[in-house]
């Protein structure tokens, strides 16, 4: 069970209410939502993993154990939501209810997509999109957690993450960017620790028509103060070349990113590929990164 990524039951009703329940997937900011398969670079952008260890269940997505529901409404289908109630402890926790690592608090998560300009779905690049016109999608979503532990009770943090997002694509033209905030507080019971913090992502990318060359670009950040004034910021810079040699499911992949961080953010703390790395105790650093994919 430790080894699962997800595991879950769902009862559809209707395109408007589906219930699903077990080892789940938050929702959460755009880039976060496309599996790593469909993604436009090898990895996820700075600011989508900075956002990511501020949630439960990192591992390449967070994941954690509850219900959620789900669905898509409007003339044609244009509008999908997802909401969900989680156990707040991270997708490989073993705690239960008379483990003293958890209070059982529950953590509550929503997110509202928009299809204004015609649907493109969780996926990154414009591989499915042959056609001068336009696609569009506008996505917004919360997060809400109470951390706490018990035996004896202890407060570990109250943990607010929110954020907004927008996809266009246009003939080969493909873009993505999201904006997301967190204020985390109470960190370990006193004030003096309280943070807040905000992110961003630009990504853009071309697929260059009856070709299976794509190069893209993307410059994210995240930026933190905490409560006694400090602040810190780190920026990434990139870009990538995709070869598709069958659509996502077997291309080559290889990209760059230049990283720089100020203030307190020493070491760029960057968590990727599934795990958490720190890049050194310099302020800056080059991450590049070659891939073969091959989804079956």
């Amino acid at each position: 069970w430790d080894n699962t990524r997800e595991a879950w039951i769902e009862w559809c009703s209707c395109d408007l209410f589906n219930f699903r329940m077990g080892q789940i997937q938050l929702p959460t900011t755009r880039q976060l939502m496309v599996s790593p398969e469909q993604q436009q670079f090898i990895d996820v952008s700075l600011a989508s993993a900075w956002q990511s260890i501020l949630l439960p269940g990192w591992t390449d997505r967070n994941r954690d154990h509850g219900f959620m529901v789900h669905g898509a409404f409007g003339c044609n289908g244009e509008w999908s939501y997802a909401i969900a109630v989680t156990n707040g402890d991270g997708a490989d926790s073993i705690r239960n209810v008379i483990d003293h690592r958890t209070s059982d608090n529950l953590a509550f998560g929503a997110r509202l997509n928009w299809a204004f300009l015609g649907p493109i779905g969780y996926v990154e690049g414009a591989l499915g999109n042959d056609t001068c016109s336009w696609a569009g999608e506008l996505g917004a979503w919360g997060h809400f957690y109470a951390d706490r532990t018990d035996k004896p009770h202890t407060i570990v943090s109250d943990r607010l993450n929110a954020g907004a997002d927008l996809a266009l694509l246009y003939g080969g033209f493909s873009f993505t960017g999201a904006f997301n905030i967190q204020e985390h507080g109470d960190l370990g019971g006193v004030t003096t620790a309280d943070f807040s913090a905000t992110s961003w992502l630009a990504q853009a990318g071309y697929h260059f028509p009856g070709t299976a060359w794509e190069v893209a670009g993307r410059a994210s950040t995240y930026e933190f103060t905490n409560a006694a004034g400090g602040t810190g910021d780190v920026f990434e810079f990139a870009f990538g070349i995709n070869y598709y040699l069958n659509g996502h499911s077997n291309k080559l992949q290889v990209d760059v990113s230049f990283l720089e961080a100020t203030g307190l953010a020493n070491g760029i703390n960057y968590p990727y590929a599934a795990y958490q790395a720190n890049l050194g105790g310099a302020n800056s650093a080059i991450l590049i990164r070659f891939q073969w994919q091959l989804a079956l």
